[in-house]
Formats: C-alpha cells, sequence, structure tokens
C-alpha cells in the first residue's frame, strides 16, 4: 500500500472530450454553417462516445457546477446570454469558460476542494477518523468529514473507502454518497462510488438506503448496489477478491477483459481503451500486484493475445 504527502496528479482531457469542447464552440457561432453541422453530424456518428462526451459538455454549460468550478480557481466571468454580446465573442468565451470548467469537473478538482482526505491514482491511504474509526482510502478518492455532538459519518465524494468503524449504538456511522446512504454502528465494509454504490460487507451488519427510497440490510459476505431509486438484491461476494485492494492486489476469476481493464484503469496514470469487441469480451483469471499496472497490461495482452499500442503517457490501446 502506497501513501505520498501532497499529491499533485497530472490531469487532461481526453481526445473525445478535447474534440466535443471544439465543436460545442464551433456551433456556438451564428456563422456556423451546413457543411459544419454536416461534419458534426458525421463525428458524431463515429462512436456513441462523441455523442456522450458532446451531451456532458452541453449539459455541463447550463449547470450550476460550472460556475461553483471557475469561483474556485479563476475570476472567469461568464458570458451572459445575451444579444448584447457579439457573436463571435460568446462564443470564444464559451470555449474558455466550458473548457475550463469541464477540466475541473472531468479531473475530479471541484470534489478534491470539497474533501477533508484525497488520494492521487495509484495511491493508497488509511487515517484515523475523530471516533477512532479508521478509513481506508483506496485509488483516486475524494473524502468529507461529517461529525458533529449527535452525529458521525463521512461523505465519499468519489473513489472507494474501506472502514472499520467502531460500535457506538447511540451514534451510529453514516456514510453519505450521491445515490444513498449506508448506515452501521460497527463494522467492516467498503463502499465505492460510479453509476451505482456499491457496498461489500467483511463482518457486522450495514443498513444500506436510496435517496429516493427502498433499502436493504447486509450482514458479512454480503454484496448489494445503491441506486437513487432503490437498492439492488443482496448477492454473495468472494472477500479475498472483494477486499484484496487493501493487500496492493488485483485478483479477477473468470472475468470479461473488458470489466478487468475497467477496474484497472482506476490505478493507471491514464486511460486504457480496448478497441476489439471480441477481445473485450475474452475471459480472463488473474492475481496481480497493483505495483506496476502497465506490466499487468502486457501480461493480459499476451494471455489474450492483444496488441498493447501506447499512443502516449496517458492512452494506452489494447488492440486483438
Amino acid at each position: 500500500m502506497s501513501s505520498h504527502a501532497n499529491p499533485e496528479p497530472t490531469h487532461s482531457l481526453s481526445k473525445t472530450q478535447d474534440q466535443a469542447l471544439a465543436w460545442f464552440a464551433r456551433l456556438q457561432d451564428s456563422k456556423a454553417s451546413q457543411r459544419d453541422r454536416a461534419e458534426f453530424a458525421a463525428w458524431l456518428a463515429v462512436s456513441p462516445a462523441h455523442q456522450a462526451a458532446y451531451d456532458k459538455i452541453a449539459q455541463f454549460w447550463q449547470s450550476p457546477a460550472l460556475n461553483a468550478a471557475l469561483s474556485q480557481c479563476a475570476e472567469i466571468p461568464l458570458p451572459q446570454r445575451s444579444r448584447k454580446l457579439p457573436r463571435q465573442r460568446w462564443a470564444a468565451a464559451a470555449c474558455v469558460v466550458v473548457a475550463s470548467g469541464w477540466l475541473l469537473l472531468a479531473s475530479g478538482l471541484i470534489d478534491r476542494w470539497q474533501a477533508d482526505a484525497v488520494t492521487a491514482t495509484g495511491e493508497q491511504r488509511r487515517i484515523m477518523l475523530a471516533d477512532g474509526s479508521a478509513a481506508t482510502l483506496n485509488t483516486d478518492t475524494a473524502l468529507a468529514f461529517n461529525y458533529g455532538a449527535e452525529r458521525r459519518g463521512v461523505k465519499i465524494l468519489s473513489g472507494e473507502v474501506y472502514f472499520e468503524v467502531q460500535p457506538d449504538k447511540a451514534r451510529p456511522f453514516i456514510v453519505e454518497t450521491e445515490q444513498g446512504t449506508v448506515r452501521v454502528v460497527g463494522t467492516r465494509f467498503s463502499v465505492k462510488t460510479g453509476d451505482a454504490i456499491q457496498v461489500d460487507v467483511e463482518s457486522g451488519i450495514v443498513a444500506c438506503a436510496g435517496r429516493q427510497g427502498g433499502s436493504r440490510q447486509l450482514t458479512a459476505g454480503q454484496h448489494t448496489r445503491i441506486f437513487s431509486q432503490g437498492v439492488d438484491a443482496v448477492t454473495e461476494i468472494d472477500a479475498g477478491r472483494a477486499f484484496a485492494w487493501l493487500n496492493g492486489r488485483l485478483i479477477f476469476q473468470d472475468q470479461p477483459l473488458a470489466e478487468v481493464i475497467a477496474e484497472l484503469d482506476r490505478y493507471h496514470p491514464g486511460a486504457i481503451v480496448i478497441t476489439d469487441a471480441a477481445l473485450a469480451k475474452t475471459r480472463v483469471t488473474g492475481n496481480y500486484k497493483l505495483e506496476d499496472t502497465a506490466a499487468i497490461v502486457r501480461t493480459l495482452a499476451d494471455i489474450t493475445g492483444a496488441r498493447v499500442i501506447n499512443l502516449s503517457s496517458y492512452l494506452t490501446v489494447l488492440k486483438g
């Protein structure tokens, strides 16, 4: 397990995000031609990822998060959506503002500003909380504390945390996430953010609840996912695999390569992309130390017959 003081990870926009930003700014100009729009449509049709990237940027332009992001880093005034501002200046301002704000959001810096404890990519860190409980932050995680006279707990802004909670029946320990909450008295468990919140319990009992209703109770060796609308069915876990990261390892059993790479990518300083659908479905088994993620990628490529293409320090492609 590694721990670094004052981590300063390098953040950058992906190629797709960069292209989407350029298209967004280009289409704000009233002089955008039919040819421009035809080329934009062709770009969207290349990959579903293009549409997703553009939609996120368009939504971000309308969101309060943009104002919040920019107010934290620089005094860049938002352009007023008014006819009084010349169209060309508006388009240029839109490009600068959205690019700045989107970089902050995509790189996780907004979460880090709100956090009391963070880890960089590939870093793991164990901290002691005010009540004697402990929290181990996995790679690229942001955690905020929420303690008071009558409450104890934390909010996971992003990432994954393993908790060792000291018993206190008078003050249950509450983990807050965007989709819901996890409530315990004394136990050991992990919570991982994402499209759904994943909860794995090593010992004790935890109660999981969605923001909009629904709840489940988990005991040792069980797993569930929390959505805003409710909580998924409870399933059994292999504790050795579920908590392997605490020992600096990645263990997977007969899983699609795409799932393994998605998990490995969380620890890797850059993006790992699989370009072949058949390769992505290839099932693999392994037990690796997380010390050298690039070496794991090469090993998985050898096993599956894939070719590794390093396009840059931050982009690795696996091709069948």
